[in-house]
């Protein structure tokens, strides 16, 4: 079993570096296999270049790309963990799997239809947001959590869930608390 995590957040501390360790701390003791892609550390270059572009016809996918691709490939399952920006995921996210989800890797068009290539894969994501749960489902429809779910893994055929942890604006004890219990409910979803 391999376990691939995909952690897109510029500072070492605060909420979301308390999810990644808690992940990590959990993952190790069942004895998973676990590499990260820590997006921020890599300096991974969120631009989608013109060769990139699938729908030119005849595009490249960089040698740093396919490795990450081949991770993907070799991992049942993933671990996504990154801040909503703007009800959104952060640009590097966002350009990582502009990047990397391509067209006869992560899906493929059948007739028309868009068919997921990634079948056989389950997916945790954890996202934190400024604003409550409350708030953010009454107002913005858990759009963040959407985008990612359904609109980007489920397309591809990864089975998903999100788990968000709201009111994320103070770190301390409580929320430390707060956060080992969502990485525990991921988790026990996820295995």
């Amino acid at each position: 079993m391999k376990t691939l995590i995909i952690y897109a957040h510029p500072d070492t501390g605060g909420h979301c570096a308390e999810i990644l360790n808690n992940v990590i701390a959990s993952l190790k003791e069942i004895e998973t296999d676990i590499v990260l892609l820590n997006l921020y550390k890599m300096k991974y270059d969120p631009l989608l270049h013109e060769k990139e572009h699938y729908t030119r016809g005849n595009y490249t996918i960089s040698k740093q790309n396919k490795e990450i691709q081949k991770q993907i490939t070799n991992a049942d399952k993933l671990i996504f963990i990154y801040p909503v920006w703007w009800n959104s995921m952060p640009a590097i996210m966002k350009g990582f799997i502009d990047r990397v989800f391509t067209s006869k890797f992560a899906f493929e068009f059948v007739n028309g239809y868009p068919k997921g290539l990634l079948k056989g894969r389950k997916a945790a994501v954890f996202i934190t947001s400024g604003a409550n749960n409350f708030m953010s489902c009454l107002f913005m429809g858990k759009r963040a959590a959407k985008i990612m779910k359904k609109d980007i893994l489920q397309y591809c055929g990864i089975k998903t869930k999100v788990f968000q942890y709201g009111g994320a604006l103070n770190f301390d004890d409580s929320s430390k608390q707060k956060i080992e219990k969502l990485v525990k409910k991921g988790l026990s979803w996820l295995y």
